[in-house]
Parts: structure tokens; C-alpha cells; sequence
């Protein structure tokens, strides 16, 4: 729990802010001060600036923090075309609690996920729609057939049929994951398996909440305003646009899904969704598989990923002051990229403030390491005694 606040990490509903948001308390134990408890209502600013502080001010061995009722929500999944999902994009966000886009580059699909709790009387007009696991995969399973027939291979078909939906893309892609016209393969059938199975499903909520993301793989998340709760600026949209268009202008071998999320702002300044709860930021998230265990092709998908794929969600995401999920920042691979980021972060977060409480609370800098030094910079030495 101290890892999943101290990070921001989120969910996904236009009015839920990231989890760190609902910490009301919190005991901490430090270098500098020992062990110590923060409260929202008492201590205010050093509270928030430590609620999310990626553990360089102590490290967090109890929380309190709101929380609802478990419960059930009904799922409903379906596909819309790009243009469909951007002229209807406020009607969704603001009709469903939690509501989520995946997008499938180089097709004209996108998945279209929307979770509202449970109400049987309100929602008795709609059964339990899940298609059996066997129907679900027969897009992924026929294409994967082919493959092995145009490999000139034994198409192992009793392992196949236990394959779950992680296993099967992975082993469609697993057959060339850096060729483009492959992937687009593999993605139009992902497309097709997720048309075939629109439909509802009723669960407990924290079973509905998570997303299968199949095997080993690299995900690069930014997160950036797109206005407010009343007035959405586009911002979202037009950085969608621009990410699959470039995408598929530089023949990028981009796997599917691209996924985006929703939240409201969080009252922690170093959030990258950091604001007031009528702001609006949106979460979008790429993702490169490592399909096998051949030593030669990971080190050529991390290239790809860490370079071409990731500088160009940098790049569009510049001008929105987009940055990236604290579990997902990186080391950058060159002196200018590392200036870049700096900058960006100089802008974005309180760093002065927050390394000032970082040479109160942790005067020798030994809770942080060389990226988030390099990020935030160093401890400011107190001028207490």
C-alpha cells in the first residue's frame, strides 16, 4: 500500500482522483526525524507534498485512508471507430462511473470499456452476455493457424486450446513483433476478437477494475490536463489523433492496446494529475510485448520502445506538459534528453519545496537513487540544527 500511494497510481472515472488523493493519515519513518504521523486536516501542505513523495521522505508504515463498500458493477464492452469514440467521448465519460478507450492502431477500432455499479432492478434488461472462452479466442486461434501453416509448421493445436487471450496474442506475436505488416496482423484480429465478444458482465468490482495485459512486456504511461469537469478541452483527443497518426505515417510497430483513463485531479502536488477535484486529466499508456524468450528480439523490441516509440509519446506530449506515470519514468539515453526532462519536471512539480523537505527528512539522501536525482534534483540541506 505505501508503494501504491507514494506513486500516484490511478484508476480510471472522470470524478475518482488517484488513489494517493484518499489518504488521510499517514505514519512515516524517517532518517532525519524518526518516526512520524501526518494528518490531512493537521498538517496540510507537508502532508500532501508527503501523501505522494515516491518514498524519498521516509518510508510509509501506515495508512488510513477513505474507502467504499465493496460492491459489484456491471461491465459493458463494445467497439466504436475512431470517429465515433471522439464525438461521443464527454456522453460516455460523463454517463458511466469508470470508463476506458482502447485504442488498436493501424485499425479503425476501439474498444470501448464502461464499469456503473450494480443495481438489479435498474439492470435486469441485461444478462450476463460473456461469449465462452473457446468463442473468444477463435479470431486469435485462426490466425495463429495460419501462421503455422505459412511457417510450413505443425500447428500444436491440443497446447492452444488451453491458451488464455495473454498467451494467444503473445504467440501471434512472437512470429516477427517488429514487422509492421505483422503486427497490424495480429492487431486487425484483436480487433475482430473483441467485435465478436461485445457484451455485458456483472462481478465484484475489484475483480472488473484490473485489465489482463497478457505476458512480459514494456509500457510507457503519460498523463496530462484536458481541462475540467464542465469543459473539456480536446486535449485529449488531439493528442490521440496525432500519437496514431504519426504512428502509423512512421511505420511503428506499435502493439495493441494503446489504453486510455480518466481521472480528476489529485490534491498532491507531485501527482502528474496534481490539481483541484473540478480539473480533468487523462492517462494514456503504450505498450511494446516481449513475446518469447529469444535474447536477440527483446534486445531489439527494448530498443525500439526506449527510443523511436517512447520519444515520439514525448514529443506529442511536449507541448501538453505530459509526463510520465511515476512508476513508469525512465533513464534518458542522452545528455539533451536529460535536460529535456529536467525541464519539464521544473515545470510540472514543486521541486524546490519538495527537496527541502527532503533535507529535512532525509538530510543524507540515502531513500533516493540516481534517476530520481537526476529528475529532482538533490536534497536542500536544512538549516535546522
Amino acid at each position: 500500500m505505501g508503494g501504491f500511494t507514494q506513486v500516484g497510481a490511478h484508476g480510471t472515472g472522470k470524478r475518482i482522483a488517484p488513489v494517493d488523493h484518499y489518504v488521510t493519515k499517514l505514519k512515516m519513518v524517517t532518517p532525519g526525524k524518526g518516526t512520524i504521523e501526518l494528518t490531512r486536516d493537521k498538517d496540510g501542505r507537508l502532508f500532501e507534498l508527503a501523501r505522494l513523495a515516491l518514498g524519498c521522505l521516509g518510508v510509509v508504515v501506515e495508512i488510513t485512508m477513505e474507502c467504499i463498500p465493496a460492491h459489484k458493477l456491471i461491465e459493458h464492452t463494445f467497439v466504436m471507430t475512431r470517429e465515433e469514440v471522439m464525438s461521443k467521448k464527454a456522453e460516455l465519460l460523463e454517463n458511466h462511473k469508470h470508463t476506458r478507450f482502447m485504442w488498436i492502431p493501424y485499425t479503425d477500432a476501439v474498444i470501448v470499456v464502461t464499469n456503473d455499479e450494480f443495481d438489479p432492478a435498474e439492470h435486469s434488461a441485461h444478462p450476463d452476455m460473456s461469449a465462452s472462452d473457446k468463442e473468444k479466442g477463435n479470431p486469435l486461434r485462426d490466425l495463429l493457424q495460419q501462421l503455422y501453416v505459412e511457417s510450413g509448421r505443425n500447428f500444436p493445436e491440443d497446447d492452444v486450446k488451453g491458451m488464455g487471450f495473454g498467451e494467444l496474442r503473445d504467440s501471434l506475436l512472437a512470429f516477427a513483433p517488429l514487422d509492421v505488416a505483422h503486427v497490424k496482423r495480429c492487431n486487425k484480429a484483436e480487433a475482430e476478437f473483441w467485435k465478436q465478444n461485445e457484451g455485458y458482465q456483472i462481478k465484484p468490482s475489484d475483480e472488473l477494475l484490473q485489465f489482463d495485459c497478457g505476458g512480459q512486456q514494456w509500457v510507457y504511461e503519460v498523463c496530462f490536463s484536458t481541462g475540467t469537469q464542465d469543459e473539456n478541452n480536446n486535449n485529449d483527443m488531439i493528442f490521440m489523433e496525432e500519437l496514431l497518426r504519426k504512428i502509423e505515417e512512421n511505420d511503428i510497430p506499435a502493439h495493441s492496446p494503446i489504453e486510455q483513463r480518466w481521472t480528476s485531479g489529485s490534491s498532491s502536488p507531485m501527482s502528474p494529475a496534481s490539481g483541484s477535484e473540478e480539473s480533468l486529466h487523462t492517462w494514456v499508456g503504450i505498450i511494446n510485448y516481449l513475446p518469447s524468450e529469444d535474447l536477440k528480439q527483446r534486445r531489439d523490441i527494448t530498443h525500439l520502445f526506449n527510443t523511436k516509440y517512447t520519444d515520439l509519446v514525448r514529443q506529442i506530449g511536449r507541448p501538453l506538459k505530459s509526463v510520465s506515470h511515476w512508476s513508469k519514468l525512465e533513464k534518458p539515453l542522452s545528455v539533451w534528453k536529460a535536460v529535456e526532462l529536467k525541464s519539464l519536471y521544473l515545470e510540472r512539480f514543486p521541486l524546490a519545496e519538495f527537496n527541502t523537505l527532503r533535507g529535512i527528512y532525509d538530510p543524507d539522501n540515502i531513500l533516493s537513487n540516481p534517476l530520481l536525482d537526476l529528475v529532482l534534483g538533490n536534497p536542500i540541506p536544512s538549516d535546522e540544527e
